[in-house]
């Protein structure tokens, strides 16, 4: 990224690709600033990417020159530039029934044999259920129940051995009417479908619905959805990912799925977008994708960001540590809480509404710690 002090083009002009990333900061730092959507962080000044030439240019300005800038350039630049500024401040919709201007936590049980982190692995319907409850009591918003290993590399499974897994624990869970939402994280329709009929509040596909017919399922019944990106599938979506830049790549990749799915009928107050860490991505994707976080928020919908315990903190560990000439082979994952918490407090500063996380009462722990201070 090379960085300038004024923009080469106007922005949004027809020369160059225009991409925004404001610079979030709690109310009493940014007092003049515009709220972003209508949550707890605020922006004045904006980091604006431009691409010309196969070259990415960065600059910092206020939004206000940012308008000047766009003015500049015509009435089809000035359009896109109060587009984009209404998209970062207008309020989202609720989702499920959850007010979107505060952070939710989602919690996750895995209901699989082979997942990456063994204390999140639930075998019966009693530990699930209890999980559930222990979850609930201590503030998630949404409990999120998958029956199939996403890790990489691990094997795809058959629908029905996922719904064997999944669906006594998520009967016996709506039984209790927590007040937690029920999220199911799958890919397969005939899972969604049974889902539905059993009263899920949320699907989860970390394929990105992808598939029409799921769409159209997702149309008909007005199902709330989380759309992540994903490179491949987890068999191969680590077998050397390629990005041109990042953040930006599997930003127009996010849009362009929003927009089919509401040119199919999905409504916009349903949709809730993952960029997917670790999902098809190498260190440096991931660590460009968290940097420039705040946008995603250009796509107006909601935003859930799940970093927790995954391997990306293991490898910036032994990195940090190879750095100052200390050995370390291995982090596993009972041991990345605290890089786990770290991500959470960043999704935090970035206005990022939805939180997935192994770690329920430790997360939210440090979050209200944080917001004493903001």
């Amino acid at each position: 990224m090379n960085s300038i002090k004024n923009l080469h083009y106007p922005a949004f002009s027809g020369e160059v690709d225009t991409y925004i990333c404001p610079i979030t900061k709690p109310f009493h730092e940014c007092c003049h600033g515009l709220r972003l959507a209508d949550g707890w962080r605020y922006f004045e000044y904006l980091r604006v990417i431009q691409k010309h030439n196969n070259l990415y240019y960065e600059a910092i300005m206020s939004y206000k020159d940012l308008i000047k800038s766009a003015k500049s350039g015509g009435k089809n630049s000035l359009v896109k530039a109060e587009a984009i500024i209404d998209k970062l401040t207008r309020k989202r919709h609720s989702f499920s029934g959850l007010d979107m201007s505060y952070l939710h936590l989602m919690g996750i049980i895995n209901l699989t044999p082979d997942s990456f982190y063994e204390k999140s692995k639930k075998n019966n319907v009693l530990s699930a259920l209890e999980t559930a409850k222990k979850m609930n009591n201590e503030g998630v918003s949404i409990v999120d129940i998958g029956g199939e290993s996403s890790r990489p590399g691990a094997i795809k499974i058959s629908p029905d051995e996922e719904q064997n897994r999944v669906f006594s624990s998520i009967i016996a869970i709506k039984k209790e009417k927590l007040k937690a939402k029920l999220s199911l994280d799958t890919r397969n329709i005939s899972t969604m479908e049974i889902g539905y009929k059993n009263g899920i509040d949320i699907i989860n596909d970390i394929s990105g619905f992808i598939d029409n017919k799921k769409i159209n399922f997702i149309s008909k019944t007005s199902l709330p959805i989380i759309v992540m990106h994903m490179q491949n599938n987890p068999e191969t979506m680590q077998q050397n990912p390629q990005y041109e830049f990042a953040p930006i790549d599997v930003y127009k990749i996010l849009s362009k799925r929003i927009q089919t799915l509401l040119s199919l009928g999905v409504k916009e107050s349903n949709i809730v977008i993952d960029p997917g860490i670790g999902f098809g991505k190498k260190i440096n994707h991931n660590i460009e994708i968290l940097k420039y976080l705040s946008m995603f928020h250009c796509l107006g919908v909601p935003i859930l960001i799940g970093v927790s315990r995954k391997s990306l903190i293991e490898d910036l560990t032994i990195q940090s540590y190879q750095s100052l000439d200390i050995n370390k082979t291995s982090i596993d994952a009972n041991n990345r809480l605290s890089g786990s918490l770290s991500f959470a407090i960043h999704a935090y500063n970035n206005g990022i509404q939805i939180i997935r996380t192994h770690d329920v009462f430790e997360t939210k722990q440090a979050i209200f710690c944080h917001e004493y201070l903001n």
